[in-house]
């Protein structure tokens, strides 16, 4: 039997469906995507929509992705993998980009840069992609590819800008030491992997010419856009560091604010994950001393809870924590030079004026001060074995050029006045000294204050 249900709608009445993607439109943010360490490749994070019936959210526009990601013409095929939990496949290389997506389970999804000539070459970085996180990874042509599943039925969705071609396909061994991927493999687990990818062989089969070639490095460099960071680049070697900026763009380096960080922990743990670091090196603060006494809060973010939040995230994977503090952490006293020292003839230098030591106790006077000394206690706090470094008038080279030095040469150059302090005596530390310093105590597995 049929019931008939007589509904009277206005003329402007809309259908449902057209009602529901007019809120979708006016709903969903823009898909945002960021550049990886390795060049070419990126990460873009997606919105949902959902109500009590479920969600709904797009896994390609070609009008809203930005250029990171491959257009949309480029698609050739799109597949579809079913895993169980804890299998590995990979590393399998093909000439055409990937654009992968998570639609049931939890993977951590990880490329390996095998092209010549390509500035990231021999590098690898890794994303964990899950079914809630709204995460999707572009892997370039020419890149391997990989992932390693926590679920069972964890199925990944594919994207491709070719057809699949075997003849085509170069897959190198998940566990190639030249590449050297952390996989996040559980202790006592033994991943799961087909016959063909235990069968396939390191990459310096492939390329005769890479035996002796030496892994990359791991070593995350915070604010490696300053002089601080700079330095560290250089002295650890280009190659075996990633470096990250806030605000201006870096050619090589990745976008990380430690400001956002101290309120949303998440971003210190994905950045983490996608270098899986053997040494992280925070250079990054809100070093502006005056500045510090306007904004305190931004001063605690930046000095305090962001870099407690990275500490936590590095010493989760086992990565070797460096964090630079400073002399504000000191009152200063007010002793003339010379009148004393660390404990010098029975004086605390907190009382002399310094200089100081390891032992003597802190007195910040100001928001700046302060705030770094709270840093301390929060990184020593996150990973008791980090190496805390307390600087003081560093300057050197750098290409932002806004170091005490560059100051008074382009006022002086210039023939204007500058206003210097006449009560304050420091230890000038070059850049240089302190990056070769930092790598000579890391490789001495140094840790606490220095």
């Amino acid at each position: 039997f049929f019931v008939k249900h007589h509904c009277h709608r206005p003329h402007s009445f809309a259908h449902p469906s057209a009602r529901f993607f007019r809120r979708l439109q006016q709903t969903l943010m823009p898909p945002q995507t960021k550049a990886l360490p390795i060049d070419g490749a990126s990460v873009t994070t997606f919105d949902r929509f959902g109500d009590h019936r479920g969600y709904f959210n797009e896994l390609y526009n070609e009008e809203k992705y930005d250029g990171l990601s491959a257009p949309g013409e480029r698609w050739k095929q799109v597949s579809f993998s079913s895993s169980q939990k804890h299998a590995l496949r990979g590393l399998h290389c093909s000439p055409h980009g990937k654009f992968i997506t998570c639609v049931r389970g939890s993977f951590y999804d990880v490329i390996a840069d095998f092209r010549d000539g390509s500035p990231t070459f021999g590098r690898w970085c890794g994303v964990l992609l899950t079914d809630k996180n709204k995460k999707q990874v572009f892997v370039p042509g020419g890149c391997g590819h990989g992932f390693f599943t926590f679920e069972d039925d964890t199925c990944a969705l594919y994207l491709q800008e070719g057809c699949f071609n075997p003849a085509k396909e170069a897959d190198t061994h998940p566990f190639d030491p030249l590449v050297n991927v952390q996989w996040p493999v559980p202790e006592g687990v033994v991943p799961v992997m087909s016959a063909k990818d235990e069968a396939a062989p390191f990459l310096s089969v492939r390329r005769p010419k890479l035996c002796g070639y030496a892994p990359r490095g791991r070593v995350l460099v915070i604010g490696g856009t300053g002089q601080v960071g700079g330095a560290l680049i250089e002295a650890f070697g280009a190659r075996n560091c990633v470096g990250t900026y806030a605000a201006t763009p870096a050619e090589g380096m990745i976008h990380f604010d430690l400001a956002q960080a101290a309120m949303q922990p998440q971003l210190a743990i994905d950045l983490v994950q996608t270098v899986y670091p053997e040494v992280v090196c925070i250079c990054a603060g809100f070093t502006w001393v005056d500045g510090c006494e306007r904004e305190p809060q931004k001063a605690n973010a930046m000095n305090n809870r962001g870099p407690a939040v990275l500490a936590a995230a590095a010493a989760a994977v086992g990565a070797k924590v460096v964090w630079y503090s400073t002399d504000y952490v000191f009152s200063g006293g007010s002793s003339l030079p010379g009148s004393g020292g660390s404990k010098a003839n029975g004086v605390a230098a907190a009382d002399a004026g310094g200089p100081y030591g390891e032992e003597d106790p802190p007195s910040p006077l100001n928001v700046y001060g302060s705030s770094k000394l709270a840093g301390e206690a929060a990184v020593l706090a996150a990973d008791p074995s980090a190496l805390v470094l307390r600087t003081n008038v560093v300057y050197g080279p750098e290409h932002v050029g806004k170091n005490f030095v560059y100051q008074l040469a382009r006022k002086l150059g210039s023939g204007e006045a500058m206003n210097v302090p006449v009560d304050q005596i420091g230890t000038p530390t070059y850049n240089r000294d302190l990056a070769d310093a930092t790598k000579r105590l890391v490789e001495a597995g140094g840790g606490g204050f220095f």
